[in-house]
């Protein structure tokens, strides 16, 4: 029988670090609409409505905001043998870790830029009874239309220094993503940019070089959740404007890349941007791409001006007004 060409299923969680873990849960609860499915001394556990593993979401209580670490699910426990003997065998290996709420045994490994991931097989499905149960025998929990009410996790994006991209390009290739899109100034010169999947969404993780970065100075950018139509992005904008949180770059708009309707809030006390999007394209054919954007024609941005390159080029770690820690 053939073997998959990746050790990865899919993107399964991520981490971030909270210097105020009470008022980002309560952001992610009360204003983004999701559940919080576990807790303990130092970490909260959460999940959209749609979600079917424990949580797609861990809130880390912190000194520092930022990135705690992305969890990816092997493709099978074979899988995950086979990865663990291959980030070793590239020095990419950080080294076993212990059970958490949501998950076994987790294998630690860090991408070139210095991005923290973790992977494992053993995984704590999650069917809701009472109040948050559904009709739908495939829904682990039910449609409670709450907050800005997204459905799934989606994907995660994650900044590198300039020139960095071309090992981080390599690791995933060895990882055996596939990369729809990529991103460039000009043919002659080497990419800065692309996404990466492990199956058929446009992306589950992207991975863009900022000129203001050093080597080893990675950051996290932004965690997207989508929702089921372009109208429920729009009604979760009005959501969150009522609640007084602002759209980061302006009105909702399309991506060039990979046709995703969004827009963007920051939760301060994590630092990281949290996408609001729908309406992607999913890509089914395992040879596909990649399809080549270059920068000149903001691939961020399809119907505007909203241009975060544009902004890094200008001093704007991350394009932001108001930068990341670093």
């Amino acid at each position: 029988m053939a073997k998959n060409p990746h050790y990865l299923s899919q993107l399964a969680y991520v981490e971030l670090l909270s210097t105020n873990l009470k008022e980002t849960v309560r952001f992610y609860t009360e204003i983004v609409g999701m559940d919080q499915t576990g807790q303990d001394e130092n970490s909260v556990y959460l999940r959209a409505w749609g979600d079917y593993f424990f949580h797609t979401l861990k809130i880390t209580q912190s000194d520092t905001k930022g990135l705690g670490a992305v969890g990816w699910r092997a493709d099978s426990q074979e899988a995950l043998d086979d990865c663990v003997a291959y980030l070793e065998s590239i020095g990419a290996g950080k080294g076993w870790i212990e059970a958490d709420l949501g998950r076994g045994k987790a294998f630690k490994f860090q991408s070139p830029d210095g991005h923290k991931h973790e992977v494992f097989w053993d995984v704590k499905w999650l069917r809701e009874t009472g109040e948050r149960a559904s009709i739908y025998a495939d829904r682990y929990a039910s449609n409670r239309r709450k907050g800005a009410n997204p459905r799934r996790i989606d994907h995660f994006t994650y900044l590198v220094a300039k020139f960095q991209y071309a090992k981080e390009k390599a690791f995933w290739q060895g990882m055996g993503l596939k990369n729809p899109d990529e991103v460039r100034l000009e043919d002659h010169i080497p990419p800065i940019g692309g996404l990466w999947t492990t199956g058929n969404l446009s992306h589950d993780i992207a991975i863009f070089s900022d000129p203001n970065l050093e080597p080893g100075q990675g950051i996290a950018n932004h965690l997207c959740y989508n929702l089921d139509s372009r109208e429920e992005v729009l009604l979760a904008l009005d959501w969150f404007t009522e609640k007084g949180y602002k759209s980061v770059w302006g009105a909702p708009t399309r991506h060039k890349a990979d046709e995703g309707f969004f827009f963007y809030i920051m939760e301060p006390h994590t630092g990281i941007l949290l996408e609001i999007y729908a309406c992607a394209r999913l890509i089914f054919a395992p040879d596909h791409g990649p399809d080549v954007h270059y920068l000149k024609d903001n691939p961020n941005d399809a119907w505007g001006l909203t241009n975060p390159f544009e902004e890094m080029a200008k001093g704007k770690v991350g394009g932001l007004d108001k930068p990341i820690d670093i």
